[in-house]
């Protein structure tokens, strides 16, 4: 048993949680003593922690380590993948967690190690993986008879004698120039600014702050020796430990959330990331000098040196290869016709995209030195719960394209399928990439919406595309319906019983049984996010089919496409939301209720719409409240805040069905 206590939470709440994992669900015990705290329910529920993981080629063969394991998120997330795996925590509180979620999960293939990360009972050359995820920055704390650097320099040594020859080390950890540091962000210090400044001044900092010290009490001394390092400082660290090859990823939200990891060896799709989060809608507003600074910024060469969080990837050899990176370098050669000996000259770089609780990850691979894409690959972590997803979406995909082809289509594509491999438990899909530009990436650039001539052009031929793409469907056959629970009023309004009233009187399924009214097929998650749009030809391509489904709404896609644009009006553009949740239910307003030029348009192409699929403009006030339901049902699961906004609009909604009906 250590002398010390190290964690995110104090000890007695790690204990009460241990207890409470033991009596109920670990599950249930982590959502209860954490209802309100979101990076301890992520960081200890989400098993996309390890998003990277199946990037790495590993198979039932594979030995992995995971060092500081915690309350094993990572160990849980990676053991679906290897023959074996061993998790080192010095805490007892936490191992003992550990140990709890495995056994209710059925997990047997983990083996927990109570030790401390600088003094591991192991063999060298055992590992085909280690992971050390938010460690490294605390070596110098635990191991003080060097100073910092050595420290580090040490474990590193140890980790990479640990590896076999062909062995990858993962490490997650911060940048020591993220900018968000410069604007008064905590270090591991406990107090700001300590990684910016020199380390000495940092120890003279540390001393003369009155904050308690950082969650240890191992650094009596107050000496600064948290040591973090920029993208170069990690190369050369790396390297002088002896590691050869080292691929550096820039992690979003963080290390612990890496739900977009983008390559720093491509600085285009640095940008483009940097753009795409910069412009997503949020509370921020979309005009001023704030927004026009962080814009310059994504243009600029010193984006890349003051990126936030980094995983990184080292190897001990530079020719790694793996059944998974054999496969992808095959199939691209085939695919694009490129030259085989260049392509494996130049290798190729991968970005990925995930989000929370997803089973899926799409990886976008491209050319490190143009950053011109060559393909998307789709891949899924099979589990007890989800296996068979992604299987179901390439089918769905497969219909799609038959039908198009069949109906002889020119103005909606699907992407191409490349080929698909399965390595153990994950299952590898290859697509063709799309052509044209991301709809989201054109509708929220600065001052698009103040263009009104283009504006109409642009959405009239992207709906002309989802209008043929909705009579494509009805033809599609063997799909299930949408789970019934979402055709039900979201509970939090079973305290209001006037508003659920209100509510029923205005749907489209409010006075008939779900038999008697026409329920469509339907994309399912239709949005400028999955929409490729090419503005020579008016031509669109629709990516990720895993929700289409039968049981929709009419005109459920267009109500979610068009609420995706995430449109404000001039006089919002300016202004501050007090929430995400505020900002959608602005938008909502501009696009569906205002009396704006643009909200003019929709208004148009709704109707449209309406007498080309033979829709009775009528229901169209009781189709947008159906929409609202069954969509923020879907977004139960995936997303509170779009669940939250999802429910105030239908009240909104319910609130002034009088008048939408009269603008319709």
């Amino acid at each position: 048993m250590p002398s010390y206590y190290w964690g995110e939470v104090g000890r007695n709440k790690a204990r009460e949680l241990v207890d409470a994992a033991r009596k109920q669900s670990w599950t249930k015990a982590v959502r209860a003593l954490f209802p309100n705290d979101e990076n301890m329910s992520l960081g200890l529920l989400d098993l996309q922690r390890a998003s990277w993981a199946p990037m790495l080629g590993l198979d039932a063969r594979s030995v992995a380590l995971d060092v500081g394991c915690g309350y094993g998120a990572i160990s849980h997330s990676i053991s679906r993948l290897v023959g074996e795996l061993y998790s080192i925590e010095a805490v007892p509180e936490r191992i003992e967690f550990t140990q709890e979620r495995l056994r209710q999960e059925g997990i047997y293939n983990v083996r927990l190690i109570q030790a401390s990360a600088t003094a591991l009972p192991l063999v060298e050359k055992s590992f085909d993986l280690v992971v050390t995820n938010g460690v490294l920055e605390w070596v110098g704390e635990w191991d003080t008879r060097d100073e910092p650097r050595l420290a580090q320099l040490k474990f590193l040594g140890t980790m990479q004698r640990l590896l076999k020859d062909d062995g990858v080390l993962v490490i997650g950890i911060e940048n020591r120039f993220g900018y968000p540091l410069f604007f008064g962000e905590c270090d591991h210090s406990g107090i700001p600014y300590t990684s910016l400044v020199p380390r000495r001044m940092a120890s003279f900092m540390l001393r003369h702050s009155s904050v308690p010290h950082h969650r240890t009490q191992l650094n009596l001394r107050r000496e600064y020796r948290t040591f973090t390092y920029s993208e170069r400082g990690y190369r050369k660290l790396l390297r002088e430990a002896g590691f050869a090859k080292v691929s550096c990823y820039w992690a979003d939200p963080g290390y612990n959330q890496p739900y977009y990891l983008t390559p720093l060896e491509v600085p285009q799709w640095i940008s483009e990331q940097f753009l795409d989060l910069l412009d997503h809608p949020s509370p921020s507003p979309r005009k001023g000098w704030r927004r026009w600074l962080k814009r310059s910024l994504a243009h600029s060469h010193i984006l890349r040196l003051v990126l936030p969080e980094f995983v990184i990837v080292a190897s001990n050899g530079m020719g790694r290869r793996t059944k998974l990176q054999s496969w992808l370098q095959g199939s691209l050669e085939s695919a694009t016709k490129v030259d085989a000996c260049a392509a494996g000259q130049q290798g190729t770089a991968w970005s990925l995209y995930t989000h929370p609780f997803a089973q899926k990850s799409v990886v976008r691979l491209g050319d490190p030195k143009s950053g011109r894409e060559s393909a998307f690959l789709k891949v899924e972590v099979a589990d007890r719960d989800s296996e068979g997803k992604l299987e179901a979406e390439l089918s769905n995909t497969a219909k799609i394209r038959h039908i198009l082809r069949v109906g002889g289509n020119l103005s909606v594509g699907v992407p191409l399928e490349l080929g698909n491999l399965r390595v153990g438990n994950v299952l590898y899909s290859l697509e063709s990439t799309a052509h044209g530009t991301k709809l989201s990436r054109l509708v929220r650039l600065p001052g698009y919406f103040r263009n009104s001539r283009q504006v109409e052009k642009d959405f009239n031929r992207v709906v002309h595309g989802v209008i043929e793409l909705t009579e494509a469907l009805r033809n599609v056959s063997g799909l299930s319906d949408i789970d019934s629970g979402w055709r039900e009023i979201p509970e939090e309004l079973n305290s209001s019983p006037e508003m659920r009233a209100r509510i029923e009187e205005v749907r489209y399924l409010g006075n008939f049984s779900v038999g008697s009214q026409v329920a469509w097929i339907q994309h399912g998650d239709l949005s400028v996010e999955n929409i490729f749009f090419d503005s020579k030809t008016g031509r669109i391509e629709v990516l990720d089919w895993a929700d289409l489904a039968g049981g929709f709404p009419p005109l459920y896609d267009l109500f979610s496409l068009l609420h995706s644009s995430g449109y404000l009006s001039p006089r919002d553009e300016a202004l501050t939301s007090a929430s995400e949740e505020d900002r959608w239910i602005a938008s909502f307003r501009a696009t569906f209720l205002d009396e704006s030029r643009f909200a003019q348009n929709v208004k148009k192409l709704i109707v449209h719409a309406c007498e080309r699929l033979k829709v009775r403009t009528e229901l169209i006030p009781a189709l947008l409240a159906e929409f609202l339901i069954v969509r923020s049902q879907y977004f139960l699961r995936r997303s509170r805040v779009q669940h939250r906004a999802h429910v105030r609009m239908l009240q909104l909604c319910a609130e002034q069905s009088g008048s939408v009906f009269v603008r319709f």
